[in-house]
């Protein structure tokens, strides 16, 4: 099978030499047109629009500078074309243009090709991405654009009316995980962030339960159906007869998710956290164990309200948590298992100190005010290590499956 050249110049000669002529059929260049009769090497250079036409009978070659290759990967991918080689895989290889000829003429050796180019594309764009992540300043970064900005406007008015609507409560909800390392680093939400996350103290999180369960829907989602507080299964279709207009409060074995069943949808409002005091006798070492059998015998339950009932009795049974303010403070069980940052702090060897978070104060967060803990950065510290550096998820939505990107 012959090769089409992308790019004419330099590197698409340079790919010429090295091929041979015998496995070029022609250059394929983004500056000729449709009409337009140029040669390159005794080849004809035919534009965009004729390689899409024959492109089915040749094998693409992509011979330009990096930043140019990578535009052309995204002109051929949004063209449907994904099968495509470049040009910089081969330059240190010291095979033949009869041994390559040999090579492009066997379909299995074709595909493996096509896969190793596009590894070759990532470990490129890796080299890049450690480099930005290297000198590039984090809190610089320019807020979401379009529908993902939308999105979170309209979470900021959806928790205003959501708080509004507990404020007999007298609660302090307060900013946690990626919405506090927000407002630390970005004044709000991390561009790439899609959710609001809100926690609560214990004695907060029980009126909050108790309250949904007088005048919002209390439930738990099992996989195939929804169980509310007593039992009583409810399907999805069952939510909007049962619920019109209510809150709903979704209770996981690490969380609570808010939302709102309305006549066009059920969306998402927020998730709700709990954190709880620790008496100050109690060794961390002995917490440790007990999350950690807790959480074993919680996994072999069958369904989402077992595993909510269980652990919220274990929780009820530990002699060890305080409703009262101590120097320990901590996720509850029912919290990321009790572990810090969703378990990914499980080399945790001490508490995080209440002094830390307690007072609470007022932080700016986009257009809005929220309670955050006292000292921010400490409790970033002690739950993610450097909250300053790119993360691996940057420009991925946060809850998005398929790794969307966020614009």
């Amino acid at each position: 099978m012959k090769l089409i050249l992308f790019g004419s110049g330099f590197f698409g000669q340079k790919a010429y030499s090295f091929f041979g002529e015998e496995n070029v059929f022609c250059f394929c260049d983004n500056t000729v047109k449709n009409d337009e009769v140029k040669t390159v090497c005794g080849k004809e250079v035919i534009s965009f629009e004729k390689l899409m036409e024959i492109h089915q009978d040749y094998m693409i070659v992509i011979c330009l500078k990096l930043d140019f290759c990578l535009q052309v990967c995204r002109q051929l991918e949004q063209a449907g074309v994904e099968d495509f080689l470049v040009y910089g895989m081969f330059e240190k290889s010291e095979q033949t243009p009869e041994e390559l000829g040999r090579l492009f003429a066997d379909q299995t050796q074709r595909e493996r090709l096509y896969k190793e180019s596009y590894r070759y594309l990532t470990r490129k764009m890796r080299v890049q991405l450690q480099y930005l992540k290297r000198h590039a300043d984090i809190t610089t970064l320019k807020p979401a654009q379009g529908e993902l900005r939308e999105r979170q406007y309209q979470l900021l008015e959806e928790a205003e009316q959501f708080f509004h609507f507990l404020g007999e409560l007298e609660m302090k909800p307060f900013l946690v995980y990626g919405n506090l390392i927000g407002a630390v680093r970005h004044g709000g939400f991390v561009p790439w962030d899609d959710d609001l996350d809100f926690g609560l103290f214990r004695e907060d999180y029980e009126k909050v339960l108790k309250f949904a369960q007088e005048k919002c829907a209390t439930l738990t989602y099992c996989g195939d159906c929804w169980l509310d507080w007593d039992g009583e299964a409810l399907w999805q279709s069952d939510l909007l007869k049962k619920y019109p207009n209510k809150y709903i409060f979704n209770v996981y074995p690490s969380f609570i998710q808010v939302s709102k069943c309305t006549e066009t949808r059920h969306y998402y409002v927020m998730d709700l956290w709990v954190f709880d005091f620790y008496k100050n006798e109690y060794n961390i070492e002995d917490y440790r164990k007990w999350i950690e059998e807790v959480n074993a015998a919680a996994e072999k339950l069958e369904n989402n309200k077992e595993k909510v009932d269980f652990i919220r009795g274990e929780w009820k049974k530990n002699p060890m948590i305080s409703i009262e303010r101590t120097d320990n403070f901590f996720p509850g069980i029912d919290n990321f298992g009790g572990y810090p940052g969703g378990g990914a702090m499980k080399a945790f060897k001490s508490w995080i100190p209440t002094e830390d978070v307690l007072p609470l104060r007022k932080v700016k967060y986009e257009n809005k005010s929220f309670w955050a803990p006292n000292h921010m950065e400490s409790v970033l510290r002690y739950e993610y290590g450097n909250y300053m550096e790119f993360p691996e998820d940057m420009g991925f939505l946060t809850h998005d499956e398929g790794g969307a990107e966020a614009e």
